[in-house]
């Protein structure tokens, strides 16, 4: 997955979710749809955006590049880094009542 795919999902996403009756809602669905979720969020680099992994991050640890573009990836949008881990807490691999 390309940081140029990435950045494409997350604005057809953030365009979605705009869209949506219950944007809330739209999120937690975009989010659960997908094994591996990033959060992309603006950054002072020449790619002007960074990455984070809000889900799937056990998927990761030891897959190969191969393994990881079989898997269902997203990216959503954030404001900032905190936004991100707000995210991760509330749909990532260790939120309560996940394994």
């Amino acid at each position: 997955m390309t940081n140029a795919e990435l950045l494409q999902m997350a604005r057809d996403n953030l365009n979605r979710i705009a869209a949506a009756p219950a944007p809330a809602d739209a999120l937690r669905q975009v989010i659960e749809a997908h094994e591996l979720v990033f959060a992309l969020y603006p950054e002072q680099s020449a790619q002007g955006f960074d990455t984070y992994l809000i889900k799937g991050k056990p998927l990761v640890v030891g897959a190969s590049d191969e393994d990881l573009a079989k898997r269902p990836t997203t990216a959503v949008p954030c404001s900032d880094l905190e936004e991100a881990m707000a995210l991760e807490r509330s749909f990532g691999d260790n939120r309560p009542g996940q394994h």
